[in-house]
């Protein structure tokens, strides 16, 4: 069994066209046939430009945009494990429910991968596929990476905050400016992610770098705060507690981690749960005896942290965002 395959996209500007060359897409049509790689039933809707009009003077211009192609697990709703990094042009999947199924819930998913890597499918399609089930539209963003081996990389870490939390602003804008086409409620719109997609999803929360937003990032009207927050085993620092007790507002939060996470600790869920209760703002929290860190659904893991997202619908009801007969 190949478990793992290293390929090297094609230059920045052929990727901002979206467009692959006829001996590409033969490569990635031998790739789809390789057993435990790929499943052809498992077609993902259409990836599409989250800046469609460009990024002018984009700070992140890598040579190439890279993708690595893992085994998947039998769990996996796409059937697929790819991870992408030296992203510079970002883009996203937008996730329907079947027809007659919509609650009007929408969510922007975050996967994570330490900001270097973006885990489109583990912590993203996956995720996505199964709301939908649900009744949820969710937009799997795949944003801009930081990759600090790379020599064309001229900006530093804090410069590449402002970018990142352009474009996790602009996924909001997307569905909130197409709420009518895509049936969404546009005051049921959240953000949630996994890992660095969880501080991602904090840091847009929390508006934490509203003041020094890309002059290329115009929303105009649209508002672009989530009405709620998922973050699930998440990357959360000092910092993030340090504005949030300045804040009398915040969106609902659900936080869930494993017991066995020694990357994201579930202590700092622990903490901002605690400031969150301190302020009387909305919060639940599940920390699981079972789940080291990426554990993902939880399925293979462990009988209760297998239920983590049984436990996010059952949060979004109670919170009234879902109807108890939707």
């Amino acid at each position: 069994m190949i478990s793992e395959i290293n390929i090297t996209f094609i230059s920045v500007n052929q990727i901002k066209f979206l467009k692959m060359n006829h001996l590409f897409r033969m490569l990635i049509s031998a790739l789809l046939l390789l057993p435990g790689i790929f499943n052809l039933s498992a077609q993902l809707p259409e990836e599409e430009l989250l800046w469609p009009d460009g990024i002018p003077g984009n700070p992140l211009e890598y040579k190439e945009e890279k993708l690595t192609v893992n085994e998947f697990r039998e769990s996996s709703l796409s059937q697929s494990n790819r991870v992408f990094s030296c992203v510079s042009v970002p883009t996203y999947i937008i996730h329907k429910p079947a027809k007659g199924t919509a609650n009007g819930v929408a969510m922007v998913i975050c996967p994570g991968g330490g900001f270097r890597d973006v885990w489109i499918d583990r912590e993203g399609n996956d995720m996505a596929l199964w709301l939908a089930g649900h009744g949820i539209t969710s937009l799997v963003l795949k944003y801009r990476t930081f990759n600090s081996d790379a020599e064309e990389l001229k900006i530093s870490r804090d410069e590449y905050n402002n970018h990142v939390y352009a474009d996790a602003r602009k996924a909001i804008y997307v569905l909130r400016s197409r709420a009518k086409e895509l049936g969404i409620d546009e005051n049921k719109i959240g953000i949630g992610g996994f890992s660095a997609g969880g501080s991602l999803s904090m840091i847009t929360a929390l508006s934490l770098f509203e003041k020094s937003l890309p002059a290329y990032a115009k929303f105009g009207q649209i508002n672009t705060n989530p009405d709620f927050v998922g973050l699930f085993y998440p990357g959360l620092n000092q910092g993030f507690l340090k504005v949030l007790k300045e804040k009398n507002t915040f969106p609902p939060v659900f936080i869930m981690n494993g017991g066995e996470d020694n990357v994201t600790p579930p202590e700092n869920c622990i903490q901002l749960y605690n400031v969150l209760k301190e302020k009387k703002l909305s919060v639940e929290l599940h920390i699981y005896s079972k789940g080291s860190h990426g554990f993902d659904s939880g399925i293979g893991r462990g009988y209760a942290v297998s239920t983590w997202r049984d436990s996010f619908i059952a949060w979004l009801k109670d919170g009234g965002f879902i109807k108890d007969e939707q």
